[in-house]
């Protein structure tokens, strides 16, 4: 898959005959020319023009394109018109107004969810893994929407703790925080989670599902609820993953964040480093369980998806999340 990371706050993006043609807004300094062919996301990061004929090409050959802040956060995007599956669309709002059908979606998000953290624990040598067994048992036999979110919030708050003990000294953290990040690897956390919930909700508009309606996640205006439902099983095994490779293989250091805006983001010159690190990622092959072949997890993401459309027009009994061993 080809995505156009565009990190020059002053760009000009346009299209130049065939190619997309990346410059310098304040001259004719060209530093990107790609075939549009060969392109299938374009991610802003910051202030860039981009052209209205480049606009209307990536709009009538669903070229995703996106915009975010220099800190990561999404703001808006440039996305696939609606796909033509609308019995998959129909069958998805039928199971989220189904209580029983939502409850039975919500708990597989989660227990793919707490059974990949383990692995990511158990395999790097986290104290206090063992906390997350409890969780498996108590995700299936939660009664209701409310008992299964208060388990996924209680392994979330284990599997943090147990996760910021296998960083490196400097980026160890108390809690998880959000909304700003405090500390340089929840910083990293974050943008890793806006960019796995970019893919996942790429993947479930090619699948013919609606982003915005989904099980675990609750509605709220503007909020692509099922794409987070999707990324809860991809979080630990890609997300938290890249972001601990970076941290202790030290391909980034604390002198790689700017904490000039009051809290911690990425430096400009240090983005590269970790896109690099989501790409390669999000390209390793790995075995499908489901499948049975071999797959990249940017492609099992899209599977995951269509997996999930299978299962609510009634091709399959059950979804099954991903799990990795």
């Amino acid at each position: 898959m080809g995505v156009v990371y565009v990190l020059e706050p002053d760009a000009y993006l346009s299209k130049d005959g065939g190619s997309l043609k990346v410059a310098r807004r304040a001259g004719r300094e060209v530093l990107l020319q790609k075939p549009l062919i060969s392109v299938e996301e374009i991610v802003v990061l910051g202030n860039a023009v981009v052209t209205p004929a480049l606009l209307k090409h990536c709009a009538l050959e669903g070229i995703g394109l996106h915009y975010m802040s220099p800190a990561g956060t999404y703001y808006a995007g440039l996305t696939r018109t609606p796909a033509k599956n609308a019995p998959a669309r129909v069958a998805q709002f039928k199971a989220h107004l189904d209580p029983a059908h939502k409850l039975s979606l919500a708990r597989r998000f989660v227990l793919g969810k707490v059974k990949n953290g383990l692995v990511l624990l158990r395999r790097n040598g986290a104290e206090g893994w063992e906390a997350l067994r409890g969780a498996l048992a108590d995700a299936e036999q939660a009664p209701d929407e409310d008992t299964l979110r208060g388990v996924e919030g209680m392994a979330a708050d284990a599997y943090f703790r147990a996760f910021s003990s296998l960083l490196p000294e400097g980026f160890q953290f108390a809690e998880r925080s959000r909304r700003p990040p405090r500390d340089p690897a929840n910083s990293l956390l974050s943008l890793a989670y806006t960019l796995l919930a970019k893919e996942c909700e790429s993947a479930l508009q090619i699948a013919g599902l609606d982003p915005y309606v989904g099980y675990l996640h609750e509605i709220r205006y503007g909020r692509a609820s099922l794409a987070l439902d999707l990324m809860e099983e991809f979080r630990s095994i890609l997300a938290d993953s890249v972001a601990l490779s970076l941290c202790n293989n030290r391909r980034l250091s604390l002198e790689d964040f700017d904490d000039t805006e009051g809290y911690p983001q990425l430096h400009k010159e240090a983005w590269p480093k970790f896109l690099r690190a989501w790409e390669e990622r999000l390209s390793e092959r790995v075995r499908h369980p489901l499948l049975g072949k071999s797959l990249s997890y940017r492609q099992i993401l899209l599977a995951q998806a269509r997996i999930l459309v299978k299962h609510l027009v009634g091709e399959l009994p059950q979804y099954e999340a991903f799990t990795v061993r």
